[in-house]
């Protein structure tokens, strides 16, 4: 499977296109955006794709890439491979806790528990670092604006499109210190079973040689050694560095297509 993440603080992912079969994130610093290399799918049945740390907003493909500033955004290709993708971008603090209700208005309440109960659940297992739970941000209008990201994300064939261009601004916590963002592409769907096997795969981006320097890096977009986030050497880091962020707090999940869950949609993981 292949993933991508982005992160701003005019940061994402370190910005890599996603072409067919492969993963792309994105990152940006000194207030512009750089798109840099992506890696292949691993033939697995999905995608992701992540946009690396920073301050602001982000979305995109399945690499990452960190820095800090104002505001910005990441975005990848559109993800290719097997049958799914995924992808995200980071910024933030991590804390909190996790909760939700099957009854949110977009039909996407169970989908919803799921990825904040698996995000918790894999951040309980890290023992190189005590990370404490997010916080699901589960409001009518921050739900219908991830649900708008992820929807036009795979309208445009792009992930993190929306996040990177700044089209729909779903930020929620004026505190937060930076944003970033992950996203499961086609093949996963936005079933509750196919939210966690996307998020899990991304998870797992920690076994790979170049991520090994990611585990218990508590720096912003996973700034340590052999911490490969955008994927510039092998797979991409981005993914699993936003989940594991110490620094993010909160995390709103977005879905695209027809509820309760849709075999062919996007969903989008956003955390501040």
């Amino acid at each position: 499977m292949a993933v991508h993440s982005v992160t701003t603080g005019l940061a994402v992912l370190a910005g890599v296109v996603v072409l067919s079969g492969a993963v792309v994130g994105c990152s940006s610093s000194d207030g512009g955006w750089t798109l840099v290399g992506g890696y292949g799918g691993d033939g697995g049945a999905g995608s992701s794709q992540e946009a690396g740390p920073g301050t602001g907003s982000g979305s995109g493909g399945s690499s990452g890439g960190s820095s800090g500033g104002s505001s910005g955004g990441s975005s990848g290709g559109s993800s290719g491979g097997s049958s799914g993708g995924s992808s995200g971008s980071s910024s933030g603090s991590s804390s909190g806790s996790s909760s939700g209700s099957t009854m949110d208005a977009d039909g996407f309440g169970a989908s919803r528990i799921a990825c904040i109960n698996e995000i918790n659940r894999l951040r309980a297992t890290d023992t190189a670092v005590a990370l404490q739970p997010y916080t699901l941000i589960d409001t009518s209008t921050t739900n219908s604006c991830v649900d708008g990201q992820a929807t036009t994300d795979q309208a445009q064939g792009v992930a993190h499109y929306s996040f990177m261009m700044n089209s729909q601004q779903c930020s929620w916590n004026p505190n937060a210190t930076g944003f970033a963002q992950d996203e499961c592409l086609q093949g996963y769907g936005t079933s509750p079973s196919g939210i966690v096997a996307c998020l899990d795969a991304m998870w797992a981006e920690q076994n790979n040689s170049n991520c090994t320097g990611c585990i218990g890096c508590t720096a912003f977009g996973g700034a340590c050694p052999n911490c490969d986030y955008s994927g510039n050497n092998g797979p991409e880091c981005g993914h699993y560095v936003n989940m594991s962020a110490p620094y993010f707090t909160q995390v709103a999940c977005g879905f695209a297509g027809a509820a309760p869950s849709s075999p062919d949609g996007w969903s989008a993981q956003n955390f501040e």
